[in-house]
């Protein structure tokens, strides 16, 4: 009985040890764990407590054509169809275009990001805020055809920018105007210019 229990005691002795050494790591395993972490895992560099080292900055861009900065630290570039909120994010080839990242769009075409009127290429495109893809940051936006909705609410708002009002542009394509067609309710629409009519 006695060297059945010394027997049954050496082999679960043997399990523990067997499964200890799994989890036992080696101060190479450790070494390799930081090496890894540190090439995977961007820290930002002490300067003085509550002070950090910045990648990037509005004056200082990333080097890699491939990264953006954001919070003082170069990120990878956002791919097609990713969301997007302002220029740079996108990675090369593409353009943020109505809050995506596509392909096949530039600067100043339809539903890119502009800070001026002038920045839109087209005189039917036009430099305004759309709050659902940026509440702060405006986009070219095509002004309404014959015949399309433009109100009773206006989404061509002007926008004054640093003190300066930009020229009034949209809703309607040039020789269209904003007119009152409702009979039970405001509703307007872009009509030709000619009669009574309100931009």
């Amino acid at each position: 009985m006695r060297t059945l229990y010394k027997m049954l005691l050496l082999g679960a002795v043997l399990v523990v040890c067997t499964s200890a050494k799994k989890f036992v790591a080696t101060e190479e395993d450790v070494d390799k764990k930081d090496e890894s972490f540190a090439t995977d895992q961007k820290v930002k560099k002490m300067i003085a407590p509550g002070y950090y080292s910045q990648e990037c900055n509005v004056h200082k861009a990333c080097p890699e054509p491939t990264k953006y900065c954001h919070m003082f630290l170069c990120v990878d570039c956002l791919k097609e169809n990713v969301a997007c909120t302002q220029n740079g994010q996108c990675c090369p080839g593409t353009e943020c275009t109505y809050g995506r990242c596509k392909k096949g769009s530039a600067k100043g075409k339809e539903g890119t990001f502009c800070d001026r009127q002038k920045d839109c290429s087209g005189p039917d495109l036009c430099c305004v805020r759309e709050p659902a893809i940026n509440p702060v940051i405006s986009i070219c936006k095509p002004a309404l055809d014959e015949h399309e909705t433009c109100g009773p609410y206006n989404q061509f708002r002007t926008v004054y920018i640093g003190g300066t009002v930009q020229p009034v542009c949209g809703p309607c394509k040039q020789g269209l105007v904003c007119k009152q067609v409702g009979i039970f309710g405001v509703h307007e629409i872009c009509l030709p210019s000619g009669g009574k009519g309100k931009k």
